[in-house]
């Protein structure tokens, strides 16, 4: 069920600024005289580190990385950007893992299964602070880090095109925000436009008006499933519920006794290392004896209903309005089982509690730390555990087969439809898009980004840890693919004239930054020059979509020196496809110089 998002609750209204559905312009937002973010964070954050998989908090930029961006070859200069983002920073998902432990903690303190009664007593209040915490925010609902995240975001995006949106500005043009519609992303997007319009403000700068804020778009960013945040369902017949419907089948048939999913992802959990470190875990907390009951019968077995069994009734988060907040109602099919599920359980509780530092206040605060101090390579272990789950599902899978991220061709179609409707002179200067991981990591790994290169063996029977995904061999990590707030963004350049290579318009080039890092694009997608990050649009179609073209990727020397000065990181070797073409994204090279001249002709009328 759809919820509104709260950020004129909790952010918006702190900041002095409302944003207004029935204004829709963000050019009204900059008028705001509001404190900037900094251009890069200054503030403490968790890193990987901690082994928090794909809740890491977001690690912005540092002056170095802003620094780092490579200028666009002479001549050309930015006409557009555009971005995907996941969430930023939120509570619990749902009454889930504070509920399975508040159920297993009820029958330690029946059974005298803590070390101590203080311990104990210490667990349970913990467990009903990270509750009253979660209530209080909203299950599932952007933190105040989050929040922040995004604002800063907002503001870097702002300022690092500074020029573009001045000079969008006074040709009329516009800035477009979509989101999945999960409340979630739309308070992301919210923030983002917040820290953009700041940033503007401080600059005294004026900025293209916001089309039709925050538009959902589930089609193209919640393609993981038929049923979308709003409750309603994909259409019958519509490429998008074809899609989600093949990966559902997918999935299912997959994680189903006798799938290859199911057999690694039960290799992984059975491995002597995911029994050891839950009872080295559990040993700080838990009794000898306790322990070694979990599972064991049905009255340590616990479901997430009220008194724990798999009959019991619905659970909510007490003190929590279902009407208003549904998540706070946990599955009843979700289950502690084993002492691995126990700690898990609790791994989830700890790396979730990163993301609340704001909400982790009196009259809730709590401490999940301290059962892992000297348990830091318990928590890798638990890392990889979890991202074993989300690397064979959404990332790059079993080697052959691309069903768990050519989801996310839409995306990757509509941002290049969005360069090309810019190039035959649309009106949309930015493009903001807000969703969450399970479209960041198949996405990631259709544009074979680091980390998302390496898939697993396909092997129906594993062995051995050579024929699963595993730490040693595989570079994917939760916390580097998809951390909270993750972004991919496109900045797109072009020059006046026609290009005597092929005679038409020059051909537009796109640059790539990965968590407001610049980073090349994929290995086998040749940029302009040697040593450069800037890569023409046809040649990406080509190398990302399969779209065949004839045009040189390179540009002339001259061109190209400025750009060759600042190479980002490169891409690993990948073994994972690119999935079939779609010959219609094909730039219609005839048409497009009179295009570009229309955009150019259209500002200065504007102007």
């Amino acid at each position: 069920m759809l919820r509104p998002s709260t950020t004129s609750r909790r952010t918006a209204a702190a900041h002095g600024l409302r944003l207004s559905a029935a204004a829709g312009a963000l050019g009204a937002l900059a008028t705001v005289a509001l404190a900037g973010p900094a251009l890069a964070a200054t503030s403490e954050v968790p890193t990987p580190s901690g082994f928090y998989s794909s809740k890491q908090p977001y690690v912005a930029p540092d002056a170095a990385d802003l620094e780092a961006y490579s200028p666009a070859p002479a001549g050309y200069e930015t006409i557009a950007t555009e971005s995907v983002a996941r969430h930023g920073s939120r509570g619990l998902s749902g009454y889930k893992y504070d509920a399975l432990l508040h159920r297993l903690a009820e029958t330690a303190q029946a059974d005298g299964g803590f070390l101590t009664p203080e311990i104990g007593t210490t667990f349970v209040a913990n467990l009903d602070a990270i509750t009253a915490a979660n209530v209080e925010n909203g299950y599932g609902m952007l933190t105040g880090q989050g929040a922040t995240q995004h604002q800063g975001i907002g503001a870097r995006a702002y300022q690092r095109n500074a020029a573009l949106f001045a000079e969008a500005s006074a040709a009329g043009d516009r800035i477009v925000a979509e989101t999945s519609g999960e409340a979630r992303a739309t308070e992301s997007g919210e923030n983002f436009l917040i820290g953009f319009a700041d940033a503007a403000a401080t600059a005294a700068s004026p900025v293209p008006a916001l089309d039709a804020p925050l538009v959902a778009h589930p089609e193209r960013l919640y393609f993981h499933k038929v049923e979308n945040p709003d409750g309603t369902d994909k259409a019958e017949g519509t490429p998008e519920r074809e899609i989600a419907d093949a990966y559902d089948a997918y999935i299912e048939e997959q994680t189903d006794d006798g799938g290859t999913i199911a057999a690694a992802t039960d290799f992984i959990e059975d491995l002597p290392r995911s029994v050891e470190v839950a009872d080295e875990l559990l040993s700080g907390i838990f009794t000898p004896e306790f322990i070694a009951q979990i599972g064991a019968d049905d009255a340590h077995t616990w479901f997430n209903t009220v008194d724990g069994t798999e009959a019991g009734a619905v659970a909510c988060a007490p003190g929590a309005d279902p009407a208003s907040d549904p998540d706070a109602c946990g599955d009843p099919e979700k289950s502690i089982e084993s002492s691995v599920d126990a700690a898990m359980t609790l791994y989830n509780l700890y790396i979730i509690a990163v993301d609340m530092q704001e909400e982790n206040v009196a009259p809730h605060a709590f401490d999940f730390n301290a059962y892992f101090v000297g348990h830091e390579a318990d928590a890798e272990w638990f890392a990889y555990l979890l991202d074993s789950e989300d690397f064979y599902e959404k990332g790059p899978s079993l080697a052959g087969h691309d069903e768990t991220y050519r989801i996310a061709r839409p995306l990757l179609d509509d941002f290049f439809a969005t360069i090309d409707a810019r190039i035959a002179g649309g009106d949309v200067a930015a493009t903001f898009r807000f969703a969450h991981a399970e479209t960041i990591v198949p996405f990631a790994a259709l544009l074979r980004l680091p980390g998302s290169t390496v898939a697993a063996p396909d092997v129906a029977e594993p062995a051995t840890s050579a024929d699963v995904y595993d730490y040693a061999a595989n570079p994917w990590r939760g916390a580097e693919v998809t951390p909270m707030a993750a972004n991919v963004q496109w900045d797109v350049v072009t020059r006046d004239g026609v290009d005597p290579e092929t005679g038409a318009a020059y051909t537009p080039l796109v640059r790539m930054l990965y968590n407001e890092r610049e980073i090349a694009f994929a290995a086998g997608c040749t940029p302009v020059a040697e040593g450069s990050n800037w890569v023409k649009a046809t040649e990406l179609k080509r190398c990302l979509a399969d779209v065949a073209t004839t045009e040189s990727p390179l540009i002339a020397d001259g061109a190209a020196s400025a750009a060759a000065d600042t190479a980002g990181p490169q891409l690993a070797e990948t073994g994972v496809g690119t999935g079939a073409a779609t010959a219609a994204l094909l730039l219609v090279m005839a048409g497009a110089a009179a295009s570009v001249i229309a955009v150019r002709s259209r500002r200065a009328v504007r102007g």
